[in-house]
């Protein structure tokens, strides 16, 4: 039987379906600007957004897996996939600054001036998707600080870098045209698109860092450790002996297990009732945990 996640996920994979649609359209307005013109800039802006598309894709299906997947099939294992799209994501950025560089340099060896219909569908399109990227990626932000998760932290970093993409784009393109009649007007356009290719290029770098770090099983900073410490310490009076404590980060997921001794001459009922507490107090306090208590009467190595 397949089950939702929790309304946290389903959050994103609506934020990341409504992504896949702009960038749909987005891809469709590029191409038809590039068909329509002979800019660089606008051969690079068709190839970046056409790969940003497929990234926004693979994010989409990640999150369908993760979401629509079967939960016993998942535990650690969702924060893998998640950081493994995220790697996908910065892949195709990186790969999108390769395009984007090499045709800029082609044009500054061969310069010419921009010219046709394409430019002016463009200039209204940066206008357009400029105001879009910028929403969805205030969108991307205010998920990632509620549920932190590395597809939710690429699209952050992709529709911003796409939005900075938008503003360059309109101004060289603008200048550009303003500018015909000066020689040297022709570099105005490789040399935005380098500007573009610099933005995408530090991007992928902070998806590469967050995602290869999420992709090593780590136990958790010490910050969360001195929460799960000050809890059990507020709750000293209910146990009697702390056997030990396992945490992990996998992904953006936290897995806590601690083991703890009671008092055997206390109502089961009792115990239960401070382990309950002491678990959603832990649970709210350190964001994507999964907390479990056990009773045990060795230590645990």
């Amino acid at each position: 039987m397949h089950v939702s996640s929790g309304g946290g996920n389903a959050e994103k994979e609506k934020a990341t379906k409504n992504a896949l649609y702009a960038g749909i359209l987005d891809t469709g307005v590029t191409l038809a600007a590039l068909l329509f013109s002979s800019s660089s800039v606008l051969l690079a802006d068709f190839l970046k957004t056409t790969l940003e598309g497929i990234a926004v894709l693979l994010a989409w299906l990640s999150l369908r897996r993760i979401i629509y997947g079967r939960n016993q099939e998942f535990d650690y294992g969702i924060g893998k996939l998640e950081s493994l799209s995220s790697v996908f994501v910065g892949v195709l950025m990186a790969l999108a600054v390769l395009i984007i560089v090499g045709n800029s340099i082609k044009n500054i060896l061969s310069p010419g001036h921009v010219e046709g219909l394409g430019l002016y569908i463009s200039g209204v399109a940066q206008i357009i998707f400029g105001v879009i990227n910028t929403k969805m990626a205030l969108n991307s932000r205010r998920i990632a600080k509620v549920s932190p998760s590395p597809i939710i932290t690429a699209q952050q970093q992709l529709f911003t870098t796409r939005a900075f993409g938008n503003i360059f784009i309109l101004l060289s393109l603008s200048l550009s045209m303003a500018l015909h009649d000066y020689t040297w007007s022709a570099y105005i356009d490789p040399v935005a698109s380098l500007v573009i290719a610099g933005f995408i290029g530090f991007s992928a770098m902070g998806v590469f860092t967050d995602s290869f770090n999420d992709l090593l099983d780590k136990t958790l900073d010490e910050e969360y450790q001195m929460i799960i410490l000050r809890e059990l310490a507020l709750h000293f009076d209910e146990y009697e002996d702390l056997h030990g404590i396992r945490s992990r980060r996998s992904g953006s997921h936290v897995f806590i297990e601690i083991f703890l001794e009671c008092d055997k001459d206390k109502k089961v009922g009792d115990i239960q009732s401070f382990m309950d507490t002491l678990r959603k107090d832990l649970e709210s306090k350190i964001a994507n945990s999964r907390v479990i208590i056990g009773l045990s009467q060795e230590r645990v190595k």
